[in-house]
């Protein structure tokens, strides 16, 4: 298949310190992530002559007014509100449903002129905070280390570059350079819409260790830094409905869901899977129950070896040597469907690089991306009920843009007549916004990703467990939309560690936290694939969702007013 490679199983051996840090002479051997050139920040916004280098913030109080009558009228009311102005911000801001619950409130203007509201990572998110208010988008702040009041450190790093980072697109290489020469000892970086960057250490004790010896910053192209742990999660135990697959017969707990169907130039097929559902991981710990069901499987296997032959069985004669995958590869394995052990096939290419270690997630995985060919043919994939139709790839920057996307889990068709149904994700949940970009960088197989992060609106449902899905562009009313990419892992805004330690707010043992998705960037023969996805079997009823011939391309949105300087959105002053 013309753009897929077999990894290469070898020991990789790690160049760097013993502290595991990174020489500015180091930093650049990182290969860069194929990423179209619209999409990167190529610095075209230059530093003003300026004392404020940050973004202008403005904290919103609530208000007591009640000239939108009681606090169910106007809570209705603010839902309808197209804009946001100075006479009805503190409104909005109160009433409300996604921001009346919250404490603090910001609103925080963007070098474009262009308005979002902005809300804190130590606020306990209800059950559900949407994506707009007032035609605004709404981000989430992100917290982390603040440096001891009680320690002077003797050495401060300035801000290496005279330029205005737009955090809606991509780093560019040599910016991502730069990071990794400031903090030799960190593992990645994350960029958040909202105005900040998060640099990722693997504990306390390595974020200490570099504002001593390198020096401690606060900002990096006009963006305030924040230091904090990564505690990426792969996601797991996907529920039984929908696409669920797994890597062993007879298994009732699923790993992951299956993505899409591609087409290749070449005209071979393939659906695609999560990689490190196949693989072993360092941190992954199944449940007691589940490790007694793989033991009796294990042992029950083991056993079988003993049984006589039947007539007539495909089970091989006894001295034959079965299948074994070399190393903790995906390469060989096949895929089943949870529940009815029914084959979707066998994984045959994988854009990740194996390992004969158990690898830890999400480093070390370039794409997390693997695919699933079978030579008798692959089963369809259809569209969910009341779902758009995927007719072909969107753009990254269209996503990060601001555009509506929204996550959906796709069926798959086996003959039975027991039908499959249910997407896994329920219709709160697949709204989202996207809130930013991970960066990681592996200091052994000197690996480089790039990750989209964006924020359900339905942030405490069923959707943790579903790796594979695909983050979509485009409306749930509308007939088609465009892929992006698939979700790999999920991350809370704050690490544990940070929650712990955050004594401004309610106690941790209160605050849940705000959790993120992510998903990798794809390669790009990938993305020049044809989506081979069938329309829903059941269409939309009357009344569910009104299906409209929107175009899924040039979904950019601008919320200004007609009457300008009035509205919140663009141009303001």
């Amino acid at each position: 298949m013309p753009g897929l490679r077999q990894p290469h199983l070898q020991e990789h051996s790690s160049p760097v310190y013993k502290k595991q840090r990174l020489s500015a002479k180091e930093s650049s051997i990182f290969p860069y992530p194929a990423i179209p050139a619209e999409c990167i920040d190529h610095h075209e916004d230059l530093l003003p002559d300026s004392i404020e280098q940050f973004r202008h913030m403005i904290e919103i109080p609530k208000t007591n007014s009640s000239e939108w009558g009681d606090e169910k009228a106007a809570a209705a009311r603010a839902l309808l509100e197209p804009n946001v102005t100075d006479a009805n911000r503190q409104l909005i801001r109160t009433y409300h449903p996604s921001l009346s619950c919250l404490q603090p409130v910001w609103m925080v203007l963007e070098w474009d002129n262009k308005w979002m509201w902005a809300i804190a990572p130590h606020s306990a998110p209800q059950k559900t905070t949407g994506t707009h208010a007032g035609g605004l988008e709404i981000h989430v702040q992100p917290s982390g280390y603040i440096e001891r009041t009680t320690v002077i450190w003797p050495k401060l790093q300035n801000d290496p570059l005279s330029v205005i980072l737009n955090p809606r697109k991509f780093l560019s290489p040599n910016d991502l350079n730069l990071l990794r020469e400031m903090f030799p000892c960190a593992l990645g970086v994350r960029v958040f819409i909202s105005g900040f960057i998060v640099i990722l250490f693997k504990n306390r004790s390595d974020i200490e260790y570099s504002w001593l010896h390198d020096g401690f910053a606060d900002s990096f192209g006009c963006l305030r830094l924040q230091y904090d742990i990564l505690q990426d999660e792969p996601t797991l135990n996907v529920i039984p409905r929908g696409a669920a697959i797994t890597p062993r017969p007879n298994s009732v707990d699923g790993y992951a869901a299956l993505g899409l169907k591609l087409r290749f130039p070449s005209g071979e097929e393939a659906i695609t899977v999560p990689t490190h559902a196949f693989v072993t991981l360092r941190t992954m710990l199944p449940t007691p129950l589940v490790r007694m069901n793989d033991w009796y499987q294990k042992i029950k296997k083991k056993m079988a070896r003993y049984l006589p032959i039947r007539r007539n069985s495909f089970v091989p004669a006894v001295g034959t040597a079965r299948h074994q995958t070399a190393g903790n590869s995906p390469i060989g394995k096949t895929v089943l469907l949870v529940g009815e052990s029914q084959e979707v096939g066998t994984i045959s290419f994988t854009y990740d690089q194996a390992s004969r270690r158990p690898l830890r997630f999400p480093i070390g995985f370039t794409h997390d991306l693997s695919l699933i060919t079978n030579d008798r043919g692959l089963p369809r994939m259809v569209t969910p009920d009341h779902t758009p139709q995927v007719s072909g790839w969107g753009t990254y920057q269209d996503v990060s843009d601001g555009n509506p996307v929204f996550v959906s889990s796709f069926n798959v068709s086996t003959g039975n007549q027991i039908r499959r149904i249910g997407t896994g994700v329920s219709t709160r949940a697949q709204q989202a916004i996207v809130e930013g970009s991970q960066y990681l960088w592996d200091k052994e197989l000197l690996s480089q990703s790039v990750s989209i992060l964006w924020r359900t609106q339905y942030d405490q449902d069923s959707l943790q467990g579903l790796s594979g899905t695909t983050l979509c562009l485009g409306l749930l009313s509308d007939k088609t939309c465009l892929a992006v990419c698939f979700q790999n892992f999920e991350t809370p805004l704050c690490s544990s560690a940070v929650l712990n330690e955050d004594h401004r707010g309610p106690s941790n043992t209160e605050v849940t936290g705000f959790r993120l998705k992510g998903g990798f960037l794809l390669p790009p023969d990938v993305r020049e694939c044809q989506i081979l996805c069938d329309p829903p079997e059941t269409p939309a009823g009357s009344g569910m969702y009104p299906g409209r011939d929107r175009a899924t391309t040039g979904l950019r949105r601008s919320f200004s007013s007609h009457r300008r300087g009035e509205c919140w959105g663009r141009g303001l002053f």
